[in-house]
């Protein structure tokens, strides 16, 4: 009845879906394999009842007796039939894809994502356990390594294959130089402006419907070839009747695959949790934090507005003659079209010379333009900085996407701040809190530091002690190196979230702390070490005075940054207290294989604690 057909309905989809996991699994973990093993599969599959007889008369020339005999001439005779059932199973699952495109694509794209990251998911677990049982620090180090080109090439592949939001996760690990192994590093660099293009087919219908009528209608000419892909939107140059140059960005992503993608990293961090691999890391708060600005970026009117807008507070703030905005001439939902900026992407010149295993030179136009800030690269982040000050602690809303890939420098030396889709809004309550944590941070007032994230900050650690919280604070708000944001947070044996987990991560901060770990991963790519906190102490101390509050006194704060730095450095001659922490950390880091080409990795720690 129809107990019976639903029961075998469900058999038959649980041997499909088992087949197809199966065969994702030693499609990922041994590549050569899948292709052995499919093709004798397939060449058992095929036999028919002479061969199978062949077979059996081999098996008994061959004068197997007992239990070992009985045992191959079974498994020889019972073998084309498992084959073809596997190979029923597989055709059966082909069948349920297909039509899942048809029917249901976002639940299609999930079970697909799912199938390509359980293996890799698994091979850590496996990994983490095997690792663990290593003594020798060496031989720990090289396995992790192993273990990570592996699987950086693996979920590479993910994200070439799958794009959408998933670009986005490479550029963030592309550029956290930091944070992630090196293999990772490689690997998704290559991924972030490099999506496979829609085709002009495609575009011109885009275009067409949002401008209204045909192409010559708006341009004299439109490049079919695109300049520059990304996760949502792709650029074509094109010249307008009237003769002007523009850059136009056309929407080619369905923001309903996207948001999909977002809550399958979601479900994937949850999955890491449950299965103990993301080693005291609040990750679902991270996905949490992108499904509050998600849909902004799909409406590319909102970004025509925010454009001017931030065009507007950084020639009010005295910034434009460094780092402009292009200049908006028209947009629609899914067209946005600007002046044309001539120059060349910090990310090109990033690639360039990682190619060559060098640090990238600094154009001397962009030095001269960026003078005041300091020689080269560092009068470049000295304006970042100030730009980035001036929109998070005065103007209470600021770009959160700063990766290589959105900065241009223009041929007369120019800073070019590109895709105003992503920013994040913060209230009056947070824009203050983060004044107070600046003006702490930047003269190392250790203790209040602590107690601001402790009464106004939303993180919480399993336990919250000051030097804690402090250590985090610096890894988390400022570009500077210290040993807690150059830990590896793959190192699963030891990383310090393992022994101090964060129970709680910051939604409203989120994309505070990751413009700062952008900002400090390409900060390490040119060979600096500086901090942002200190470029942002006037800021604050302005925005606090405007806003009402009493900032703290200045000789207060400098008095109180020379008393600890004497304490502390008391305690690590003494090795006491946290100074003996700090010297144990250090000796620890001295025998971590450098990542970085920038001299003195590991500066002075007085600012970590």
């Amino acid at each position: 009845g129809r107990v019976g057909f639903l029961f075998s309905f469900a058999r038959a989809g649980a041997k499909a879906a088992g087949a197809a996991l199966a065969n994702a699994c030693v499609r990922c973990w041994a590549p050569k394999a899948h292709g052995v093993m499919t093709a004798a599969i397939v060449a058992v599959a095929s036999r028919n009842a002479r061969s199978v007889g062949v077979v059996e008369a081999f098996v008994k020339r061959l004068e197997l007796g007992g239990v070992i005999g009985a045992c191959v001439s079974r498994v020889a005779a019972a073998a084309p039939s498992v084959a073809r059932g596997a190979l029923t199973s597989w055709a059966q699952w082909q069948g349920v894809r297909v039509l899942m495109r048809i029917v249901a694509p976002r639940q299609a794209r999930k079970i697909d994502y799912s199938m390509r990251v359980a293996p890799v998911l698994a091979s850590y677990m496996v990994a983490k356990k095997r690792i663990a049982r290593f003594d020798d620090l060496e031989k720990r180090d090289a396995a992790w390594e192993r273990q990570h080109q592996w699987g950086a090439a693996r979920m590479r592949d993910v994200i070439e294959d799958f794009g959408g939001f998933y670009r986005k996760v490479g550029q963030i690990a592309g550029t956290a130089k930091q944070m992630m192994p090196a293999p990772y590093i490689e690997c998704f660099s290559k991924t972030m402006d490099n999506n496979p293009p829609v085709s002009f087919r495609k575009v011109r219908k885009t275009l067409e419907n949002s401008l209204g009528g045909p192409l010559g209608l708006h341009f004299a000419e439109l490049s079919r070839k695109p300049v520059a892909t990304a996760s949502i939107a792709q650029v074509h140059f094109g010249r307008l009747l009237d003769g002007r140059e523009v850059a136009v960005k056309v929407q080619a992503t369905d923001s309903a695959m996207m948001i999909g993608d977002i809550y399958n990293m979601l479900s994937t961090t949850k999955a890491m949790r449950w299965l103990g691999l993301n080693e005291g890391l609040d990750f679902p708060t991270i996905f949490r934090a992108y499904l509050d600005v998600i849909d902004d970026e799909f409406d590319f009117t909102i970004e025509a507005r925010k454009t001017e807008e931030f065009a507007k507070l950084l020639d009010e703030a005295g910034l434009s003659d460094r780092i402009i905005v292009p200049t908006v001439i028209t947009a629609t939902r899914r067209v946005l079209i600007m002046r044309r900026v001539r120059g060349m992407k910090l990310l090109t010149l990033f690639n360039r010379a990682r190619s060559n295993n060098k640090i990238p030179r600094c154009p001397s136009p962009v030095a001269k333009c960026h003078a005041i800030g300091g020689r080269g690269w560092r009068g470049v982040f000295y304006t970042m900085f100030e730009a980035w000050g001036v929109m998070m602690l005065h103007h209470g809303h600021f770009h959160s996407d700063p990766h290589p890939g959105n900065f241009m420098v223009s041929n007369d030396g120019k800073l070019v701040l590109l895709d105003w889709g992503q920013t994040k809004r913060v209230s009056d309550l947070e824009r203050m809190h983060m004044c107070r944590l600046t003006l702490y941070m930047s003269n190392e007032d250790h203790y209040n530091i602590a107690y601001e994230i402790r009464e106004h900050g939303s993180v919480r650690l399993e336990k919250p002690t000051t030097e804690a919280l402090s250590a985090l604070a610096y890894a988390y708000f400022d570009t500077r190196p210290s040993a807690l944001a150059e830990m590896n947070v793959m190192d699963f044996k030891n990383s310090p979230f393992v022994h101090n987990k964060i129970l709680k991560n910051t939604q409203e901060g989120f994309f505070a702390i990751r413009s700062v770990f952008l900002l400090r991963g390409m900060l390490s790519t040119c060979g600096l070490e500086m901090s942002m906190v200190e470029a942002w102490e006037s800021i604050a101390r302005r925005a606090l005075i405007e806003n009402g509050h009493v900032p703290p006194s200045r000789f207060r704060l400098k008095a109180q940054k020379v008393v600890n730095r004497s304490v502390v450095s008391l305690q690590r001659r003494l090795n006491v207290g946290s100074g003996a922490t700090l010297n144990t950390l250090d000796a620890y880091m001295s025998t971590r294989e450098p990542t970085s080409d920038a001299p003195g990795r590991w500066p002075s720690t007085s600012s970590f604690w």
